[in-house]
């Protein structure tokens, strides 16, 4: 049976470079800090986001120890959990993915691996990581909840398939550095507004080796409005609310995920077909 209302907390700490257990202590903190139902921690919080050729060095499985103390982190304070981590990929040897770990008080929900890459700018995510290919969507009080991972955010399709799935959030975990801030600011907003859907942003903030964070997690609501935002490049956690009747209501006034058409997804799909083989 579902709830009316689910809470959320967005951690914006600053991290640490190559220090698993100092930012595991701040996971703790905050778990054991927060009255919410989740708690969201950015892209690579775990080890920090420019890893460089250390990645492969510190890429985690989640069968190592510290995963066995997010599990029980988790398990002790009743709460779910997303933080972003280097993933050592099971399926294909020396590879690494961008992943996103859910996990609540039973253990790990799911693993969502980045879809989209970036390699333009400062950025060099294709020479370290492998993408992921699938979905991931999981529930909590009754609310349906989907993960996407930076970058993610700029192919409307992805967000538009968990809201067609029946995703009420997505939640976009990411390191967004001060030359991308406005693009972020513009872009979670219209994916709110297109899908009727709650979308909450969680980024990095601080230093990270030659990037600069500018933090700024926030929550929107189904028709764009700002339900809670941190402020800019300083440490916050924000406490976020999203409703039921909010999400039905925002739904009856603008029907957008009704009057989707599928036939232009299909073409969609057709088009990567025939342009990548």
């Amino acid at each position: 049976m579902g709830s009316d209302a689910l809470l959320l907390d967005l951690v914006q700490k600053r991290h640490s470079r190559f220090d698993v257990k100092g930012n595991l202590r701040i996971i703790r903190e905050a778990l054991e800090g927060s009255s919410s139902d989740l708690v969201v921690f950015p892209e690579m919080f775990l080890t920090g986001y420019t890893l460089g050729d250390d990645v492969h060095r510190m890429a985690l499985d989640t069968g190592s120890g510290v995963f066995s103390e997010v599990r029980e982190i988790c398990r002790e304070n009743d709460k779910h959990l997303i933080f972003g981590f280097p993933e050592r990929s099971s399926s294909i040897k020396g590879q690494v993915h961008n992943s996103a770990c859910i996990v609540g008080p039973d253990g790990i929900e799911g693993i969502y691996r980045k879809m989209h890459l970036v390699d333009f700018g400062p950025f060099e995510e294709w020479a370290y990581f492998t993408p992921g290919s699938e979905t991931v969507m999981f529930s909590l009080n009754g609310f349906n909840i989907g993960v996407i991972i930076c970058y993610d955010i700029f192919f409307p399709e992805l967000t538009k398939l968990y809201a067609l799935n029946g995703a009420d959030l997505v939640v976009c975990i990411s390191a967004s550095p001060s030359t991308t801030r406005r693009f972020f600011e513009k872009v979670m907003e219209a994916r709110a507004i297109e899908n009727t859907i709650y979308f909450a942003y969680s980024n990095l903030v601080g230093l990270d080796s030659r990037m600069d964070f500018w933090g700024g997690a926030a929550m929107i609501g189904p028709r764009g409005e700002i339900v809670s935002k941190a402020p800019l490049y300083e440490e916050a956690t924000v406490a976020c609310r999203m409703d039921r009747h909010t999400l039905e209501l925002s739904r009856r006034h603008r029907p957008t995920l009704r009057d989707t058409r599928p036939a232009i997804l299909n073409e969609l799909a057709a088009w990567g077909r025939i342009t990548r083989g």
